[in-house]
This record gives structure tokens, C-alpha cells and sequence, in this order.
């Protein structure tokens, strides 16, 4: 899986190196292809009388092809996005670190219309999702159909707003999200935010911006339990909050590098019978983080 890991990316770099298009407002601009690792720091867990420590890689790969239809106003939307997570596990034990890998495959398809000629328009989204840590053959319990469903408007140049409901496992469950969009530029400062998963606020320069972002993830993934453990283990729920500075710049006419740091609060590491049950909550305490990402923008 590393190697595929490997020339996916290699495929990816050559992709955004070919594939500049014309640069358009960063109000407006449209990411089309997506690449980002993020590593976080190692932290401490304590379960009863059991202590250790964990640390954490992910990788995160998106693409995303937009296809304006012949009536010049409906935009369809086909994307792919693969995400990898890698927790490795160290105890009191003096037994040797253990990784495990967590995987996430998702085709997104998506409709953009607009609605009369106040403004608005409505995103409509289903994301069906395999996440898993593939130890075994992919099963429906590997599954999760994502959607969502936003309805927005621009009420001028500089401030668009909307509302809307999305079912997805950013938060480690599977749960409705209600989602409020309020994205607001002035001069240099923009403002960007999805609540309750992202904000971001930044100044922007000729060719680079800086700023504070909140950002929200995770995922379920499915579990394959282990023999040398004497639980029922079935489920895998991971989130956690990234707090911090953010810095975007262009490297090229159309391709964004970004890096982002800060503090992980929040962070949940839960495994879960099949019933839904908690019975092994490792989740560590808050620390530090680091990402480094490729865009490529029209």
C-alpha cells in the first residue's frame, strides 16, 4: 500500500505540473486537484492501570473535475479522494511500537443550480465511502453513504451566505451535521468558514495569504479485530480539532503551496463493538501538529 501510496503521488505531481490553468480572484477560485500530509506530534494515553503513547501520519489525496453544462448555469462535479491514517501505538510493555493503517476511498458526486434570480443556488452531494483498515475482503460494513445538501447565496461581490444538512463522519460518528456557510472578503482580509468544521480568517497578499484556520475531521472506519487481544473490537472512531496559523502562497501560475501548524485538542481515538459500544478508548492528549499541501486552483 506504501508503494501505491508512492506512485499515486508521483502521478499527481506530474498531473499539477501539466495542468496550470488561468489564475482567476482567490475569492472565487475553484480547487481542483488536492494533495496533503499531516503529521502530529506524539501524545499520551491512559487506560486504568495501562499507559502509552501514540503518534500519527496521514496522508490526503483529492480530485475534483467540474463540467459546466450546455445551459451555461448547472455545474456538475466528479471527484475522488483517498485518505490514509497511521497510528503507531507504543506501551509499558516494552513490546515493540505497532502501526496500524486506516483507509478512506470516496467517489463525490455533485450538483450545483441556481434557483430563480435572487442569487441562490443549491448544492446537492452523495459521497459513497469505503473506510477501512482493509485487513479483510471489503464488505457493506466498509460502507458509509455520505451526503449533503446546501442551499446558498451571494448576496454581492464580497459576501456570500447558506445554510444546509450533511450526513457524514467528520466527527468519528456517523451523525446529521447541520452546516451555516458565511464566506466575507474586504480589501486584503477574507474570512471563510463551514460551521461547525472550518474557519478561517487570513490577509491576503499580492500572491500569498496568512491566517488562523479551525479545522475539524475524522472518520469510522471499519475494524478487523485482532487475535492477540481478548475484546470485541469492530469499529474505529477518530477525530480531532487542528488549531492554528496558516500560510498559502503560489509556487506556480495555478499550484498553491500551504502549510499549516498549531495545536490538536479534542482528539478522539475510540474503538467500538458492534453494537456501537465503547470498550477501548485510547484517546490522547492534546499536542501539536504540522501539515504540508499541494493545490492546484482555476
Amino acid at each position: 500500500m506504501k508503494n501505491t501510496i508512492t506512485i499515486a503521488s508521483l502521478l499527481f505531481f506530474s498531473f499539477l505540473s501539466t495542468t496550470a490553468q488561468k489564475k482567476q480572484n482567490s475569492f472565487r477560485e475553484f480547487v481542483i486537484a488536492e494533495i496533503n500530509y499531516v503529521n502530529y506530534s506524539t501524545s499520551e494515553f491512559q487506560k486504568n492501570n495501562h499507559q502509552g503513547d501514540v503518534r500519527f501520519s496521514a496522508i490526503n489525496l483529492r480530485f475534483t473535475l467540474p463540467k459546466l453544462l450546455k445551459n451555461k448555469k448547472t455545474l456538475i462535479l466528479n471527484g475522488f479522494e483517498f485518505n490514509n491514517l497511521n497510528p503507531t501505538f507504543s506501551d509499558n510493555t516494552n513490546a515493540s511500537p505497532k502501526t496500524r493503517g486506516f483507509f478512506s476511498i470516496a467517489y463525490n458526486f455533485a450538483l450545483r443550480n441556481p434557483i430563480g434570480t435572487k442569487g441562490w443556488n443549491y448544492t446537492l452531494s452523495l459521497k459513497p465511502t469505503i473506510a477501512s483498515d482493509l485487513e479483510e475482503k471489503i464488505s457493506s460494513e466498509d460502507l458509509i453513504l455520505q451526503a449533503l445538501a446546501i442551499f446558498s447565496k451571494r448576496a454581492n461581490s464580497n459576501f456570500k451566505y447558506g445554510f444546509g444538512l450533511s450526513f457524514n463522519t467528520r466527527f468519528g460518528e456517523k451523525q446529521i451535521v447541520p452546516i451555516i456557510q458565511l464566506n466575507y472578503k474586504k480589501n486584503n482580509w477574507e474570512t471563510k468558514s463551514y460551521l461547525p468544521a472550518y474557519i478561517g480568517h487570513f490577509y491576503n497578499f499580492n500572491r500569498s495569504k496568512l491566517g488562523l484556520s479551525i479545522n475539524v475531521n475524522g472518520n469510522n472506519y471499519n475494524f478487523s479485530n485482532s487475535n492477540t487481544i481478548n475484546i470485541d473490537l469492530d469499529k474505529l472512531s477518530y477525530s480531532r480539532i487542528n488549531i492554528g496559523p496558516e500560510y498559502e502562497m503560489y509556487l506556480l501560475k495555478n499550484i498553491k503551496l500551504n502549510l499549516n501548524g498549531g495545536i490538536t485538542i479534542a482528539k478522539k481515538l475510540d474503538w467500538k463493538n458492534a453494537n456501537g459500544d465503547s470498550v477501548l478508548d485510547l484517546s490522547p492528549v492534546n499536542k501539536s501538529f504540522f501539515k504540508i499541501g499541494l493545490k492546484l486552483v482555476k
